[in-house]
């Protein structure tokens, strides 16, 4: 049964400023130029380093076969049109808002589902890299399936965060954006439809931009996360307690480890040389793929879980291309990465809203039980799952509900909604 999503797209009343409604539509020639400089793209021979024989699980990155694979398949099996019409099933705005800290403005785009309840609890889903609100248009699915207009319990906002693909700001200024500046944006976003109260969940970049959403910002009520890096105080304090962990906890740890020293490379690219990884990445879509793609699949559960398909890693890949995102997306990492080796910032993270978990056997960071016990006595909700990975709701959309809605009942008491 086709889903009725544009029964959702009634904006909540009331509203100072009405955003614009938004359809992606692709030019025809930039459409054309990508798929013609994948066709033209040229694949080094094979060589020792790049067939992988000796590396079968991805240790060196992706391999040769894997790019000459999906080259052939973008060219004669992946159809834009049909995935961009996909998109555009889903209501979607664009919203211009101003930040009062220092005035810019941000040219916001978001996809929503609206309620009629009165007591609708607001809820603002935020990706990363090398994600997209894309990310949760499984999520998005399982709603629009499971209730109507009349009886979600939720106003649910899923933007573009700032500076990723179909956000932007009005004029771009020479400053870079940092976490409290973009988490500012989506707060005024939130605001400037009608909600005084609502709850943050992220992942990735999304989890820092979760995090600075409810530390600064009293309208931001609870948060829930779905990856978590400890500050160097935390990893002491966590030492210093000498607290027990599961074997399954204690596998995703080694992972974690394993990431820091061997597949962080990348962040580290994106934090200290933006320029130079965005001028290479941009010259054809097949370089921009093989930089992305590796990491939705080394991220993924390839093992209990469904991968990732090629047609879903495309799809988050050609919307980076199109929307010439890849140098304003660095700004997250001149931030998180700006010393190799060095610590991360410490976010303004609340200790006293309601803050929700959930655990992922596949994540570069992990948060045992235990621990966030520990950390967090705020903590209201925590669930660790067999199956899944660092891009949960892509992969895992009905577990990833299912835990958010848990939450948002545990937490509802908290939240208060001005939105009728």
């Amino acid at each position: 049964m086709a889903l009725n999503f544009s029964a959702f797209g009634v904006l909540p009343a009331g509203l100072a400023v009405t955003p614009t409604p938004f359809t992606l539509n692709v030019p025809n020639r930039d459409v054309h130029n990508l798929y013609s400089l994948v066709d033209s793209a040229y694949i080094a021979a094979p060589k020792y380093y790049n067939i992988h024989a000796y590396a079968p699980n991805g240790t060196f990155g992706v391999s040769r076969d894997w790019l000459i694979d999906s080259q052939k398949y973008w060219i004669d099996d992946f159809d834009w049109r049909e995935e961009e019409a996909q998109q555009n099933k889903y209501p979607q705005w664009r919203l211009n808002v101003t930040a009062p800290s220092d005035g810019q403005v941000y040219d916001l785009h978001f996809a929503g589902l609206f309620s009629k309840k009165a007591d609708a609890i607001p809820v603002t889903f935020l990706h990363g890299w090398p994600g997209s609100w894309l990310e949760f248009v499984g999520v998005l699915d399982l709603l629009a399936a499971k209730y109507t207009p009349e009886t979600l319990p939720y106003h649910v906002v899923v933007p573009s965060i700032p500076d990723y693909c179909l956000s932007t700001r009005v004029e771009e200024s020479e400053t870079e954006l940092d976490m409290d500046q973009a988490s500012e944006a989506l707060n005024e976003l939130m605001i400037a439809l009608g909600f005084d109260a609502y709850v943050a969940q992220g992942g990735d970049v999304g989890s820092f931009l979760a995090q600075t959403m409810c530390g600064n910002h009293d309208e931001c009520k609870a948060y829930h996360l779905n990856m978590y890096f400890l500050t160097e105080t935390q990893k002491e304090s966590v030492a210093n307690a000498n607290l027990t962990i599961t074997p399954a906890e204690e596998a995703i740890l080694q992972g974690a480890t394993a990431w820091a020293s061997t597949g962080s490379a990348y962040a580290n690219e994106h934090g200290t040389r933006p320029s130079t990884i965005s001028l290479v990445l941009n010259t054809n879509p097949l370089a921009m793929l093989a930089w992305m793609g590796e990491k939705f699949i080394e991220w993924s559960d390839n093992v209990n879980a469904t991968p990732l398909s090629l047609k879903t890693i495309l799809n988050t890949v050609s919307l980076y291309w199109f929307t010439d995102t890849y140098v304003r997306a660095m700004w997250s990492y001149r931030v998180l990465t700006s010393i190799v080796g060095g610590t991360l910032p410490t976010m303004p993270t609340s200790f006293t809203k309601p803050f929700g978990y959930s655990a992922f056997p596949v994540e570069i960071a992990s948060l045992p039980r235990t621990w966030a016990e520990h950390l967090f006595p705020n903590m209201v909700f925590y669930n660790a799952h067999a199956q899944g990975g660092h891009f949960a709701a892509l992969q895992e959309p009905a577990a990833f509900l299912e835990d958010i809605e848990e939450f948002l009942e545990i937490v509802r008491p908290n939240v208060t909604s001005s939105s009728p």
